[in-house]
Parts: C-alpha cells; sequence; structure tokens
C-alpha cells in the first residue's frame, strides 16, 4: 500500500502561424493527495486535489480525481490512467499586450485525459522498473534497460472566450483561440532507462521516452468554423525521475513526471505540458515467504 502526496502544473502554450502571434496559459498548482493499492504485479491508484475541497462542483480550481489501473513486472509496465485539468489558471503571456499589474486569471480551461501506456524493458533479467518507479521491488546493482513502447492517450481541451479578462476578451487575435480540440494519439516509444544504485536501500532511476506515431484530430475555431478531421505525426516526450528508500519492508521517495502532447495545423498550435512531483511512502505486508 502506498500513501501519495503530489504536486501538479498544467502548461499551455498556443501560437499562430497565421500572424506569429502566442499565447501562454498556466494552470493554478494543484496539491493531490491519494495513494495506491498493490496485489502482487496489479494496482490500482487514486488521488484528489486538495484545492477543490469546499468549491462547489464544475467551479474547481485544477484536477478534481486522478486515477489509474497499473500492472508491475520485471519485464513489462501497464497503466491506464483518467484525470481532468484546466479550469483554474493564469495567463502568463500574450503577443502584444504588458499584462504587468493586470488581472491574469483565466477560469476557462477544462481538460479531459485518458490513456494508455505500455512499456516492455529488454533488459528485464538485470533491470528492474519496479523498483525505480513502482516502489514494490528492490535492485541492489546499478543497471540499465533499452524499452519499447506504446501509447495512446485521448485528449479533449475546452477554452471559454467570455472567462478571458475584459481587455483581451475582444481584442485579442482570433487565430490564438478555439472551442475545443480532441485528439487521439497512436505512438509507439522508443528510449533508455537507467538505476543507479547509490548505497544500500537506496535507488535513483531516470527514463527518457521520445514518442512517435500518429494523430487522429479534430479542432472547433472560436469562430465557429469547423476542421474536418486531420491525420498527422505526432511527436512527444516522456521523461521520469525518482529517488527511493527501500528496506523491502517500508519504502519513500519522490518521483518526477513530465509529459508533453503537441498538436499543429496549418495556421494553429497547441503544447499541454503536465508534470507532476510525488512523494510516496509505503508498507509491503502480506509477503509470501521464501522458499
Amino acid at each position: 500500500a502506498q500513501l501519495e502526496l503530489s504536486y501538479w502544473h498544467d502548461y499551455y502554450f498556443m501560437r499562430s502561424s497565421v500572424t506569429g502571434n502566442s499565447m501562454t496559459i498556466e494552470s493554478d498548482p494543484s496539491v493531490i493527495l491519494g495513494g495506491y493499492v498493490y496485489y502482487s504485479i496489479l494496482g490500482y491508484g487514486v488521488v484528489w486535489n486538495l484545492n477543490d475541497l469546499g468549491i462547489p462542483a464544475g467551479r474547481t480550481n485544477g484536477t478534481s480525481m486522478r486515477q489509474s489501473l497499473v500492472i508491475h513486472t520485471a519485464k513489462f509496465f501497464a497503466e491506464y490512467y483518467k484525470f481532468n485539468s484546466g479550469k483554474g489558471a493564469e495567463i502568463e503571456a500574450v503577443s502584444g499586450y504588458d499584462l504587468t499589474g493586470r488581472d491574469r486569471t483565466f477560469k476557462g480551461l477544462d481538460s479531459n485525459c485518458d490513456g494508455l501506456n505500455v512499456v516492455y524493458m529488454f533488459n528485464n533479467r538485470r533491470f528492474s522498473w519496479p523498483a525505480a518507479f513502482g516502489a514494490n521491488a528492490v535492485q541492489r546493482k546499478s543497471c540499465g534497460s533499452w524499452s519499447i513502447g506504446f501509447q495512446y492517450n485521448h485528449q479533449k481541451i475546452s477554452m471559454d472566450k467570455e472567462a478571458l479578462p475584459d481587455y483581451l476578451r475582444y481584442d485579442i487575435d482570433s487565430t490564438l483561440l478555439f472551442n475545443s480540440v480532441d485528439y487521439h494519439d497512436y505512438s509507439v516509444s522508443f528510449g533508455y532507462n537507467y538505476n543507479c544504485v547509490l548505497g544500500r536501500n537506496v535507488l535513483f532511476a531516470a527514463s527518457v521516452m521520445p514518442n512517435v506515431g500518429y494523430r487522429r484530430s479534430n479542432i472547433t475555431e472560436a469562430q465557429e468554423e469547423k476542421h474536418s478531421i486531420l491525420n498527422n505525426l505526432a511527436t512527444d516526450l516522456n521523461l521520469r525521475l525518482s529517488l527511493f528508500w527501500n528496506n523491502t519492508k517500508l519504502f519513500s521517495g519522490l518521483i518526477f513526471e513530465l509529459h508533453t502532447y503537441s498538436y499543429r495545423k496549418n495556421k494553429f498550435g497547441l503544447t499541454n505540458t503536465y508534470g507532476t512531483l510525488k512523494y510516496m511512502l509505503g508498507f509491503n505486508f502480506w509477503r509470501k515467504p521464501k522458499r
């Protein structure tokens, strides 16, 4: 069983290839509390946004709840996840505007995401993914492994123009705005993972997995113009770092994850980046006796 306390942050960058203008929006940071329960290689996790406590439904400041179902083995890792983010955010920069001293609050973003991630380890006899990111195993010697993965990701991001501050609502470059972006990614990743044993029971791990694949996209712009479904190349990046102490009964550590998803069209681009820093505290029980 694991307890998780984490810090989530979302970043949105919009750019018009017609005018060259851009806008940057950052979500309100979210403090998340929850945990995982594992039985053997199977695990289920659910976390809640503490910032949403006491706020009516539909007006939350960030992520309300995130759920995931995971499988950790020496050979492969698989995860199905689902979460909602956005809503509470700040406008960090807009081309042609000096935002110093102005109201930058923006509660018009809403992002829903679900997906499946599967990673296979080639050097699975020596390298342990569960020791690095699952916390239900221990690795005693430093070792790395090349890996290959498949990822499916579905995101739907909507924007409410009426929620923009008054000084932007009627004057901003309309090619930066959209009503909704809805896309499905199917990608293959190839990367490298390394577990570095710093001392007895102490492990530092890093994983870099660039993705390339196929994206089925649909965008509805603010001018109510509906574009046809597009098929284009998807290029994304998944980065994970961890530092764990594990004596096979108790374990504690930090995990950092960064994911980027980029949407491109002939006159509009959107990059959505979200990252999290997790503190994990866990306990192994009902362990099988050695034979």
